[in-house]
C-alpha cells in the first residue's frame, strides 16, 4: 500500500541506506507526533529492502519501569548466539555494546530502535555509545520518537543532543497529511473530508481511527478509538481490556492463561485490526489505542486483571524472567509480597545493567512497600536507592534518604554502618553546595569510625574530609587526611575509591606546587587506567581541567577537559559529565570561543536536584557572556546563582561568583556595588591565598576607585595592569590566551592600542565595551574609527577549540587516526572523538572535506 505524502521521508531513508551499502554506517532520527506514522513509515521502508538486508527491530515500553535494554530482548532471537547470551546471563553493559556493535558489521544491516521517548537509560547509553562507533559500522541505525513529549529534562534530549551532532545523522521530521490526502483517504464514504481534516489536524491514526469506526465524526482519538471498540462483542471486548493489562507485547499463551474460554475471541480483536500480529506476540495497531482502552477499565476491574496477568507471567515459559514487567504487575495489583521479591530483584538487575533511572524508581516502588522490614534491612534498601540517586545525579533526593537510613542504622545500633552512611552523606552535600553541614558528618563519621574496627568506611571518611579541606584551600590539610586515607585503604577491595583518594591529593599539589600537581595527577590517571578503573580516570581529567582553568593555565585545561569528556564518550561514564562540561564552557570563555561555550554551558542541566557546583559554574559562565554582549538576562543569571551559594564558604565557588558580579556591576556603572560585589569574596579570598582570585578581586576594587594593597604574591597580569603598565598586562593575558582581558588592557593604551582593543572586543561580540571604548576614544579627538572588526581578526569563524585545531591540522596533512595519537600522546578511541567533532563543526563529511575547508579558511595560519 502506498503510503499518501510520504515519499520524499522514504527517499530520505533510501539515501541513507545507500550510503550504509557503500561502507559509511548512518542514523536516522525519525520524529513526529504521536500517531503521525512513523512506525508505519518505516515498517514499509524496511520491506522494501532485498533479502541482503538484515533486520533487528526492537521497542521501548511504555511501562512506569522498562526493562533495561528492552529493545535488544526483542532483537534477540535475529541475532547471532552471543548477544542472546550474554543477555541471559546479565553480563556487564561493556560486553553488551560491544558485542551488539559487531552485530552491526558484515552485511548491510538496519537496526530499529522504536519510541526511543520510553527508552530506559540502559538502553539511552546504548545509542550514545552506536552513534559513535555507527560510520564504521554497515548498519542504518532508525530511532523513532515523539519529539512532542521531550521536555526539557528528558533524558532522550542528551542523547539527542550529541547524535545530532554527528556527520552521520539524517533527521527525518514527519508532518500531518494535508487536507487533500484526508480527501483521498476518505474516498467514497459519506464523510466530510474537511471537516475531518480540521478535526484531526491531518494526524494519520486519528483520521484512520475515524474512518474505521462507525457513526459521526468524533471529537478526540479516544473517543476514535472506543467507537471502532465498541464494534466487538462482549467477549471481543473482555479480550481486548485484559491485552491493554498485559502491555505493549502481548505474549497468547498469557492472554489465554487471563481470559481462559474467551481467548478464542482474540481473533475477532485481529480482524478489525485493534490487534495486530508481531512476530510470535501481539500487539495494539498503536499505544495510543492501548492507553485509550487501559483508562477505559474500571479500578477494581484493572485490579483484578493485573492480578492475573501477575499470576500468568510468573508461570510463563519466556515471560517470566523479565523482573521489570512482574514488578509493573505487582504494583498495579497491591500484592506487597510481589513487590518486594520482583521490584528488588528488578532494581538490581537494572543497576547491574547501568539504567541507574530505573533502578532508583524500582527502589522507590520497593520502599513504598517497605514499612515492615526490620530496620537492618529497611536501612540496606535505602542506601541502595541513595547510590542510584547518586548515579543520576538526584543528590537532594539522596541525602533525605541517607538521613533516614541514618536514623534507622543507629536504631538498629550499628556503629560502623552508621559511619558509612555519614561519610556518603558528606559526599552529596559537598555536591548540593551545604559545606558546613558536609565537614559537620565527615567530623562525625570519623569520630564514630575510628573507634571501631577498620573500615572501608574510614577509609571514605579521611577521603571526603581531604576532599572538603581541598575546596576550602585548607591545602596542607587537605594532604594529611589524604595520606591518611591512601594509607588506609591501600588494600580495601574499592579500588576506584583508592585512585580518587589519589586524585584528590594531587588536586591539592596542583594549588601548591603546579607541575608537581600535574605530574602527580596524570600518572594516578595512567595507573587507574592500567587497572581498569575508567571513572576514577575521568575523575583525575576533570580534576586536572577545573584547577588548570582555575588557575588560569587555560590552553592546557582546555586539552585535560576536551580529553575527558572524549574518555567519558569512549567508556560510556557520563557520571562526570556535566561538571566537565560546564568547566569547559568557563575555559572556553576565558579563550574568546563564546559560541562553544554558550552552547556547553546550555548542555548542563538546570535541575535543583543535581550537582551546585555543575550548576553554578554553567551559570557563570552563561551570566559573564550576557554582561560581556549586553544581555538583559545577566541580572536575572546571576542572581540565581547567588542564591546557589548561600551554604557555601569556600573561594572555589565563591571567587567566579562575586568576580563576575563585580563586573557585571562596574558594566552598570554601579561603581559604590562594584566594591561592594568585590569585597564579599576579597578577604576569603586572601586568607586562601588565591592569587588569581585576590588579584581579579582587587582589580574591580581599583576600577572602582577603591583603596586596594595588593599581596606581593597577587597573579601578574592583574598586578600590572592595576600598577598602570598595560601593556606588559596585555602581553601577559596574551600569553595565557585570553582575547577579552588582553582588550581590556589595551583599551587602557594609547590610541594604536585602544584600535587593537576595539578590533577583539567586535570580533568577540563584545558591543558594550566596544561602544563604550569608542565614545572615551571619540571624546579624545580620535577620527576614523572603524565600525566592525578587520578581517584578519576573523581567523576562526567555526569556533574551533585549540585541540579541534591541533587535530585539524594534522588531519590535513594525511596521518591516520593512530598517527595522530602517538603524536598527542591520547588513545586512537579518543582522536576519533576529536575527528568527528570536527567534521561536525565544519559541517562536512569527510577529512578530505575539512582539509579543504581549513585551506579556503586559513583556519591553520
Amino acid at each position: 500500500m502506498e503510503l499518501l505524502e510520504r515519499g520524499s521521508y522514504l527517499h530520505d531513508l533510501r539515501t541513507a541506506m545507500s550510503e550504509v551499502i557503500s561502507g559509511m554506517g548512518r542514523i536516522a532520527l525519525v520524529n513526529g507526533e504521536a500517531g503521525i506514522g512513523k512506525t508505519v513509515l518505516v515498517d514499509q521502508f524496511v520491506h522494501q529492502q532485498p533479502d541482503a538486508v538484515r533486520v533487528l527491530w526492537g521497542s521501548c515500553d511504555a511501562l512506569f519501569t522498562p526493562r533495561p535494554l528492552g529493545p535488544l530482548y526483542d532483537m534477540a532471537s535475529h541475532m547471532q548466539e552471543h548477544v542472546p547470551a550474554l543477555l541471559a546471563v546479565d553480563a556487564n553493559r561493556t560486553a553488551i555494546f560491544t558485542t551488539f556493535l559487531n552485530e552491526l558489521q558484515g552485511r548491510p544491516v538496519i537496526a530499529v530502535f522504536e519510541d526511543v521517548h520510553w527508552a530506559d537509560e540502559a538502553t539511552l547509553d546504548l545509542l550514545r555509545f552506536l552513534g559513535r562507533q555507527i560510520m564504521r559500522t554497515n548498519a542504518l541505525l532508525t530511532l523513532t520518537y515523539r519529539d512532542d513529549e521531550l521536555g526539557q529534562r528528558h533524558p532522550l534530549r542528551l542523547v539527542l543532543g550529541d547524535l545530532v551532532a554527528l556527520p552521520a545523522t539524517r533527521r527525518i521530521a514527519l508532518r500531518a497529511l494535508s487536507e487533500r490526502a484526508v480527501r483521498t483517504l476518505v474516498g467514497q464514504r459519506a464523510v466530510d473530508a474537511a471537516a475531518l481534516y480540521r478535526q484531526t489536524g491531518g494526524n494519520p491514526f486519528f483520521v484512520t481511527e475515524v474512518l474505521a469506526g462507525s457513526g459521526g465524526l468524533p471529537a478526540t482519538i479516544r473517543d476514535a478509538v472506543l467507537a471502532r471498540a465498541a464494534r466487538l462483542s462482549p467477549s471481543g471486548q473482555a479480550v481486548l481490556r485484559a491485552a491493554a493489562v498485559i502491555g505493549p507485547r502481548i505474549e497468547p499463551w498469557v492472554l489465554a492463561q487471563v481470559t481462559g474460554a474467551e481467548a478464542l475471541s482474540a481473533e475477532e480483536c485481529l480482524a478489525i485490526g485493534m490487534l495486530v500480529p508481531h512476530g510470535e506476540l501481539l500487539a495494539f495497531r498503536h499505544e495510543l489505542a492501548r492507553q485509550t482502552v487501559l483508562e477505559s477499565i474500571s479500578p477494581p476491574h484493572k485490579i483484578a486483571l493485573h492480578r492475573m496477568t501477575l499470576d500468568a507471567i510468573k508461570h510463563s515459559p519466556t515471560a517470566s524472567n523479565d523482573l521489570a514487567c512482574l514488578a509493573h504487575h505487582a504494583e498495579a495489583a497491591y500484592d506487597r509480597d510481589a513487590v518486594l521479591e520482583y521490584a528488588l530483584a528488578a532494581a538490581r538487575q537494572a543497576a547491574a545493567a547501568g539504567a541507574h533511572r530505573e533502578a532508583a524508581a524500582l527502589y522507590a516502588l520497593t520502599l513504598r512497600f517497605a514499612a515492615e522490614l526490620l530496620p537492618a534491612d529497611h536501612a540496606h534498601l535505602l542506601e541502595a536507592y541513595a547510590q542510584q540517586c547518586c548515579l543520576i545525579d538526584q543528590r537532594s533526593t539522596a541525602v533525605q534518604i541517607l538521613r533516614e537510613a541514618l536514623q534507622l542504622r543507629r536504631k538498629a545500633g550499628s556503629p560502623i554502618r552508621e559511619g558509612g552512611v555519614l561519610a556518603h552523606m558528606a559526599t552529596m552535600l559537598m555536591g548540593l553546595g551545604q559545606d558546613v553541614e558536609a565537614e559537620q558528618c565527615a567530623g562525625a563519621a570519623i569520630a564514630v569510625l575510628e573507634a571501631q574496627p577498620p573500615s572501608a568506611g574510614l577509609a571514605l571518611a579521611y577521603r571526603v574530609r581531604a576532599e572538603i579541606d581541598g575546596i576550602n584551600h585548607n591545602l596542607n590539610a587537605a594532604i594529611h587526611w589524604a595520606e591518611k586515607s591512601i594509607a588506609f585503604g591501600e588494600h580495601a577491595a574499592n579500588k576506584a575509591e583508592y585512585f580518587i583518594v589519589q586524585n584528590i591529593l594531587g588536586s591539592a599539589w596542583m594549588s601548591l606546587d603546579y607541575e608537581r600537581g600535574c605530574r602527580y595527577l596524570e600518572q594516578s590517571c595512567t595507573a587507574a587506567d592500567a587497572r581498569g578503573q575508567k571513572e576514577a580516570v575521568v575523575h583525575a581529567y576533570a580534576q586536572l581541567g577545573s584547577i588548570a582553568s582555575e588557575l588560569h593555565h587555560f590552553r592546557q585545561a582546555e586539552q585535560y577537559l576536551s580529553d575527558g569528556l572524549a574518555y567519558a564518550a569512549e567508556h560510556d561514564l557520563d557520571r562526570l559529565r556535566f561538571y566537565i562540561l560546564a568547566w569547559q564552557a568557563w575555559t572556553h570563555l576565558h579563550l574568546g570561543v563564546w559560541i562553544e561555550a554558550a552552547e556547553e554551558a546550555g548542555m548542563v542541566p538546570h535541575d535543583a536536584n543535581m550537582s551546585v557546583v555543575s550548576r553554578l559554574m554553567a551559570l557563570l559562565t552563561v551570566g559573564r557572556l550576557c554582561v560581556r554582549q549586553g544581555d538583559p538576562r545577566a541580572t536575572g543569571l546571576l542572581d540565581e546563582a547567588l542564591s546557589l551559594t548561600k551554604h557555601m564558604h569556600n573561594i572555589d565557588r565563591l571567587g567566579p561568583l562575586y568576580t563576575t558580579r563585580a563586573e557585571a556591576a562596574w558594566q552598570r556603572g554601579d561603581c559604590q556595588q562594584v566594591v561592594a560585589e568585590a569585597g564579599a569574596a576579597y578577604d576569603l579570598a586572601v586568607r586562601a591565598h588565591h592569587a588569581w582570585y585576590v588579584g581579579e578581586l582587587a582589580f574591580w576594587r581599583w576600577r572602582a576607585g577603591d583603596d586596594v594593597q595588593l599581596p606581593e604574591w597577587v597573579a601578574k597580569a592583574f598586578a600590572l595592569h592595576i600598577a598602570g603598565n598595560w601593556r606588559a598586562a596585555a602581553d601577559e593575558w596574551a600569553r595565557l590566551g585570553c582575547p577579552y582581558e588582553r582588550a581590556r588592557a589595551l583599551a587602557d593604551g594609547d590610541v594604536v592600542a585602544q584600535l587593537a582593543a576595539l578590533d577583539i572586543f567586535e570580533w568577540l561580540g563584545a558591543q558594550p565595551v566596544a561602544d563604550d571604548l569608542r565614545c572615551r576614544m571619540r571624546a579624545k579627538g580620535v577620527l576614523r574609527i572603524p565600525r566592525g572588526p578587520r578581517t584578519s581578526t576573523r581567523d576562526n569563524p567555526f569556533g574551533l577549540t585549540t585541540r579541534q585545531l591541533d587535530i585539524l591540522g594534522l588531519l590535513t596533512t594525511g596521518l591516520s587516526n593512530a598517527q595522530i595519537a602517538a603524536q598527542l600522546y591520547i588513545s586512537p578511541k579518543t582522536v576519533d572523538h576529536h575527528v568527528s567533532a570536527v567534521l561536525a563543526r565544519l559541517d562536512v563529511h569527510s577529512r578530505e572535506e575539512a582539509a579543504v575547508l581549513a585551506r579556503q579558511h586559513a583556519l591553520l595560519t
